[in-house]
Formats: C-alpha cells, sequence, structure tokens
C-alpha cells in the first residue's frame, strides 16, 4: 500500500502574498474638477512593512494545517476500517464479499479526491478573503494620502508595467505611515471547519484507497 499525500494543489503559504500589489489595486476619484493626476502605491511593500502580510500567512497556514490534519485523521479511521473488512473476508471469502470489499476501495478513493478538492476550494476562498479585507482596510488611507498630493486616481505599482515613476506621485511611504497609525488591532482567525467537513463519509480519505491516486496527490 502507498502512503496517502495529503499535499493540498494549493500555491504555497510562503509565496502567496508575492504580486498582490496587482490583486489589491484600486483607484480613488475626487469631486473637485481641479484635481487630477494619478498617484502609485506598492501594495506588496505597504504589506510587508506594516507586517500585514505575515498576518494573512500565519492566519493561512492556520487554516491549512487544520485541513491536512483532518484529513490525516480521517485517512487513518477509514483505513482502520478497510482493513477489517480485509481481515473479516478470511480465505473462504465469497464473491459478493470481494465486490463489497473493492467497493468500499473505490469509494474511499472517491471520497479522498473530494476530501482535497474541498479543502483546495475553502482555501482559495480564505485567501481571497483575506486579500479583499486588506483591500478594504487600505484603500481609504490610499484616497487620503493622494488627495493629500492632489492626486485623484491610485494604482499598483509594476515594474513590468510602469517604466518610470516620478517620486512625487509614489505614495508608498506615505500610506505605511499612515496605515502604520491607524492599523486595526490582529483579529483572531476564525476557527478552521476542516475537522468536520473531512470527517464526513463523502470526504473520508484512505491510505489504502488512494494508491492510484498517490502520484498525483504528489504533484
Amino acid at each position: 500500500m502507498r502512503k496517502l499525500g495529503v499535499c493540498l494543489a494549493l500555491t504555497g503559504a510562503t509565496v502567496w502574498l508575492t504580486g498582490c500589489g496587482m490583486q489589491f489595486g484600486g483607484s480613488s476619484s475626487s469631486s473637485s474638477s481641479s484635481r487630477g493626476g494619478i498617484a502609485v502605491v506598492d501594495l506588496d511593500k505597504v504589506a510587508a512593512e506594516t507586517g500585514k502580510s505575515i498576518e494573512m500567512k500565519e492566519a493561512f497556514e492556520l487554516q491549512q494545517n487544520s485541513w491536512k490534519q483532518a484529513l490525516v485523521k480521517a485517512e487513518v479511521d477509514l483505513n482502520a476500517q478497510l482493513q477489517t473488512k480485509v481481515k473479516d473476508l478470511g480465505e473462504d471469502a465469497t464473491d459478493d464479499a470481494k465486490r463489497e470489499v473493492a467497493q468500499f476501495r473505490l469509494n474511499a478513493s472517491n471520497n479522498l479526491a473530494k476530501a482535497q478538492n474541498l479543502a483546495g476550494a475553502t482555501l482559495t476562498k480564505y485567501q481571497q478573503d483575506q486579500i479583499a479585507k486588506y483591500r478594504t482596510e487600505v484603500k481609504p488611507i490610499l484616497q487620503e494620502v493622494a488627495a493629500k498630493r492632489g492626486l485623484s486616481v491610485v494604482i499598483p505599482k509594476n515594474e513590468g508595467l510602469l517604466l518610470a515613476v516620478d517620486p512625487g506621485v509614489d505614495i508608498t511611504d506615505d500610506v505605511i505611515k499612515a496605515y502604520r497609525e491607524r492599523k486595526p488591532a490582529p483579529t483572531a482567525a476564525p476557527a478552521p471547519a476542516a475537522s468536520q467537513a473531512a470527517s464526513k463519509p463523502a470526504a473520508a480519505p484512505t491510505r489504502t484507497a488512494a494508491k492510484e491516486t498517490d502520484a498525483e496527490a504528489k504533484k
């Protein structure tokens, strides 16, 4: 029997914030017709220097580890059931009994795939929610800092698109300073729902049943 590959097909937690400036890009407008111009901000740098990137990374890893533990526990429990069924067959097992065990193994393999898919979808949504929350927190600061300089549009700094940036329109440092002054106190991450979800029959994996899918799970 091959060992279950519990590694989820997700973006690595150590790099999941890379390029978040592209995702966090926002804009603001001014009611004053005399205002105009574009401000540039490096939101990756803002997140890194205010501790926000670490906060989101740690919260994500908490959720990820909870899912991994739940999947391993479900695997062990179901594998024990499978071993019991195989042992009970004995040497004189009927064809019907053998088919029953084979079906059990097939169902377990399908359940593993469902559990991994559920984990992946849940963690992806959690990651997106964290990014959206950060955007909500930083947007008013971007608007305020840009307005003080008479700028009405804020775009994320991206060297692949912006070949040259006037230092006078780069508001990154001012945003970092302002964000530090009013950054909300860290909130506790919601209790992971992985244990309950992975323990359901439809999502219970098994080591034996994962033989055929182990190679794919390690990719």
